[in-house]
């Protein structure tokens, strides 16, 4: 009794406060365009793809996430909690002893029972057919170097399709035959609304579910695929396959891009042309409007937009000005350049954001000759002009170059000291970082000795990399600041090193060309960040250093012995021989250089104020504003004077958006009381509850809501949503 009466004579004192001191309110600025989202991204960032079998960067993954539904999707800010999106349930069973009928043995099934209330945009129901279909194309594609091998490792035990036979498969149509039926029976379904996922990997395969979340898994209707009458699509028919397995163009693109998925957002257009593309919203989405989910503490969104552009046109100059005018909503913002934005009337940032994503420059070891970023030379030819296409096979080369960045006045001048330099891909965040592992810093001296000890040489005898010079031109993708500056302070290292046949030049070009020249081997060094695909370390050891992985594939790193590493990591029990493991293979990305880690950045978002609902889960593509709408809220917005803080996200007080703030809006935020961001994440944490975005929930959030007890909240200016 004594302490119900404790918290109500502490909130009549803060409402007795609240009236003595009360300041007066004035109308907000207006609105613009209350029913539209304009993302202004950098210039130059287009999405390479429409296709979700094609797409693994962040630009298409943006795209896609709006326009399509998975199986299961990720709760909030949640990595490792799910809840049901087309599929309403899911259970995982043991069936080892049992083998698909080409021998093949299985561990795990998962079966997922789908929600027979979800249609694509043409009025289709999505059905356990079209799961099915979507998940084998992806297979029979498998694009070299993209993201299927997230479905060939569990399903099938392997890489790849390739990595299923030990002989060529090209006029084998006993062996195409085998293959294609093993992909069939990965992935089975029936006409009750059933389908399930047979696991030959030996375990339970723990990343498997947050696969089937993210972009590569999304869901399109099977008879529209089939009725586009696109000559590369794969058309169901496994007799075939391998006719279309790892098409150069991507169907859904070839030759303009189409889409047909059951999401919050229809496709609009991607225009390359005008550098935007669009989505309007699905106004019969299953999920209903303002979206039934996901929910978080008792909370859904109060609102919704119908419009949602994305666009790559402006360069910073423009993009800024428009920011500042209420023009755009989002907005890219360079690290270096954000004194221009911070702290101004409108502008909200939410800072800080941890994240699991790291860049990386890496050395191509095998450049395409017909590259245009060269002269590109024969292997082992050298020339002051040129390179030799095996340049940085040499060790030595990669050692060197990697000696040549100041890492610490690229963090400083690029993330104005907001991130850190990580030894290897295997971030802070990752259970099995280890930060005893050295890392490579800036030392010109060293980086002399090992050029001349390149291809054969010595100090006393320089190889040639030293003796006869060579030229490299590094590139980046457009509207990139941190990429350029790291291209600008690695050749200016370069071209000081007092050698006069040393030469290195910066060249800009856009985002898809970018990526184009990536996965045909005709950059040189070149940088790229990596997102999560999963919160493991084995999704960085694969994509950085194994032999198919997506980065090392493309530049042509090989080594036996990180690839057996790799494998023993995947299939180590969590514990001290797994982290043994993983020690091993960041000691040995040090000792064989095949890239060299360059920062994992604290992010930030920028917003308008008027913007609410955004919430940031650290392995999304981009935003997903089907939880957004355009709103002010009292008392903070409607202040004559009112900061805008660095770190305030301005969370409404009002947690359950009722119109009011009441006890239930105390109670969203004690049932979260002591919850922190992570990492590791409070299973209780609820973001819209950590009012001043500190990263953790306590009595300075309570005290929040208690301070504005009993206010309500107004109408919002452009009427109330049916």
């Amino acid at each position: 009794m004594k302490k119900t009466v404790s918290i109500a004579l502490v909130l009549s004192m803060l409402l007795l406060a609240s009236a003595l001191f009360a300041p007066a309110f004035a109308a907000p600025p207006a609105i613009p365009r209350p029913m539209e989202i304009i993302e202004a991204t950098i210039d130059g960032g287009d999405p390479q793809t429409i296709d979700p079998a094609f797409c693994y960067d962040t630009a298409s993954g943006e795209l896609l996430m709006n326009m399509y539904d998975t199986l299961v999707f990720f709760n909030g800010e949640h990595m490792d909690q799910y809840l049901p999106q087309l599929a309403y349930n899911w259970t995982i069973t043991d069936i080892t002893g049992t083998m698909s009928p080409e021998g093949l043995p299985w561990y795990f099934r998962y079966t997922f029972k789908m929600n027979n209330t979800a249609h694509f945009w043409n009025g289709d129901p999505v059905t356990a057919a079209d799961v099915e279909y979507v998940v084998e194309r992806e297979m029979v594609m498998d694009m070299d170097g993209g993201p299927q091998w997230m479905f060939y490792e569990p399903l099938l035990n392997t890489w790849g399709a390739l990595g299923l036979n030990t002989t060529d498969l090209d006029g084998n149509p006993t062996e195409q035959a085998r293959i294609g039926a093993m992909i069939d029976h990965a992935v089975e379904s029936d006409p009750n609304g059933t389908v399930w996922f047979n696991l030959a990997f030996p375990g339970a395969y723990p990343p498997f579910l947050q696969i089937l979340s993210q972009t590569w898994s999304s869901v399109y209707s099977k008879a529209w695929a089939l009725g586009l009458g696109r000559a590369s699509n794969w058309d169901g028919n496994f007799a075939d396959w391998y006719s279309h397995h790892n098409p150069p163009l991507p169907p859904f693109d070839d030759p303009t891009p189409v889409a047909m998925g059951s999401g919050p957002f229809v496709f609009e257009t991607l225009d390359r042309t005008l550098k935007q593309w669009s989505l309007l919203r699905n106004h019969a989405y299953f999920r209903g409007w303002p979206l039934d989910w996901p929910t978080f503490g008792g909370s859904k969104p109060a609102g919704y937009i119908e419009h949602y552009v994305v666009s790559w046109a402006w360069d910073w100059a423009a993009r800024s000005a428009k920011f500042l005018a209420g023009e755009v909503d989002y907005c890219a913002v360079p690290r270096q350049y954000m004194g221009v934005v911070l702290n101004q009337p409108g502008i909200r940032c939410t800072y800080p954001l941890p994240s699991l994503a790291v860049d990386a420059v890496f050395y191509n070891q095998n450049v395409d000759p017909a590259s245009q970023y060269g002269p590109i030379y024969t292997y082992g030819h050298f020339d002051s002009n040129g390179i030799p296409r095996d340049f940085f096979s040499d060790l030595n080369i990669r050692k060197a170059f990697s000696e040549l960045i100041d890492y610490d006045i690229y963090i400083a001048v690029t993330y104005g000291g907001e991130a850190m330099q990580p030894p290897t891909a295997i971030i802070p965040g990752l259970i099995y970082y280890n930060a005893s592992i050295p890392k490579y810093h800036y030392d010109t001296n060293a980086a002399i000795i090992l050029l001349k000890e390149a291809f054969g040489g010595s100090i006393v005898s320089p190889g040639p990399a030293w003796a006869t010079g060579f030229s490299v031109q590094l590139a980046y993708n457009q509207g990139n600041l941190a990429r350029k500056n790291l291209c600008n302070m690695l050749a200016a290292a370069l071209n000081g090193l007092g050698n006069p046949n040393i030469h290195a030049t910066v060249t800009e070009t856009t985002w898809s060309a970018y990526l184009y020249a990536r996965d045909h081997a005709q950059l040189t060094a070149f940088i790229l960040g990596w997102l999560a695909d999963y919160p493991d370390a084995h999704n960085f050891a694969y994509a950085f250093y194994y032999t198919y992985g997506n980065f090392a594939w493309r530049a042509s790193y090989s080594d036996a012995q990180m690839d057996a590493l790799i494998e023993a990591g995947i299939r180590t029990p969590d514990g001290p021989e797994r982290a043994a493991i993983y020690s091993a293979i960041q000691q040995r990305a040090i000792d064989t250089c095949p890239s060299v880690a360059l920062d994992q950045a604290i992010g930030r978002h920028f917003e308008r104020d008027w913007v609410v609902g955004w919430y940031y889960n650290p392995i999304y593509s981009g935003n997903y504003p089907a939880n957004c709408w355009k709103w002010y809220y009292t008392p903070h917005a409607q202040l004559d004077n009112y900061a805008t803080y660095p770190i305030d996200n301005h969370v409404p007080y009002d947690v359950n958006y009722d119109g009011k703030v009441d006890m239930k809006d105390i109670g969203v935020t004690a049932k979260s009381f002591g919850a922190i961001f992570g990492p590791p994440m409070s299973t209780t944490w609820v973001y819209r509850a950590d009012f001043n975005n500190d990263r953790k929930i306590d009595m300075k959030d309570i005290g929040t809501v208690a301070k504005n007890f009993g206010k309500t909240s107004t109408t919002w200016t452009a009427g109330s949503y049916p």
